[in-house]
């Protein structure tokens, strides 16, 4: 009866937002401060680039602006890799815990905002990635100062992933002029047809 409110891809099950298991989370909140409420397309662009384009086994990834942790649990069950998932919305943990029991895996969560990861905690990890977070145009500005941190602090690659918004715009252009970024135009037939972007920061 569920197997409809699940996608199965690229060894992954995720639940969708119509799951019963979701929907019973759902019933217990009064709602999301920070549209964590479902799974987000590009998280499919960037784990198909991901898939093409693998990390280094065992690598140790921050996953910013996580949601329900869709790309971590890709990287965590795939390459191997060890993820640790942040949000600013604390009402997306239960979801994120609730995938990770699905798909047997074990990434670590933490409430927390772009702004409050500082060099000490950058330095821990060898890569950042994030999908459909630069959604607000004061959201730029935060996301190019971690940016900024994240490559002082000797993260190998930064991958953010975007459906085209004006503010992931702004920041491709600031990473243009700073850094060697490049623009990834990533087309999915599954789960959906879609055309999403990817913003790559390479640092080394």
């Amino acid at each position: 009866m569920t197997k409809q409110h699940i996608i199965n891809y690229l060894g992954l099950k995720i639940l969708k937002s119509t799951h019963p298991k979701v929907r019973k989370i759902k019933r217990t909140q009064t709602g999301h401060s920070a549209h964590g409420n479902k799974v987000w397309r590009s998280s499919f662009a960037l784990i198909e680039y991901l898939d093409n384009n693998p990390l280094k086994q065992q690598s140790k990834v921050l996953e910013i602006g996580c949601g329900w942790g869709i790309t971590g649990l890709y990287l965590t069950k795939n390459q191997n890799a060890d993820v640790t998932g942040i949000d600013t919305d604390s009402s997306v943990q239960p979801y994120f815990e609730l995938q990770n029991t699905m798909n047997d895996c074990a990434m670590k969560f933490q409430q927390r905002s772009f702004e409050s990861l500082i060099g000490n905690d950058l330095q821990n990890y060898q890569y950042i990635v994030g999908s459909d977070i630069c959604f607000w145009d004061e959201m730029t500005k935060p996301l190019f100062d971690l940016i900024q941190r994240a490559i002082t602090s000797n993260i190998k690659k930064i991958l953010i992933a975007d459906p085209g918004r004006p503010p992931f715009w702004e920041l491709c252009d600031l990473c243009a002029e700073t850094y060697n970024s490049e623009i990834i135009t990533q087309k999915i037939d599954t789960p959906w047809k879609s055309e999403k972007y990817i913003l790559a920061i390479n640092t080394q």
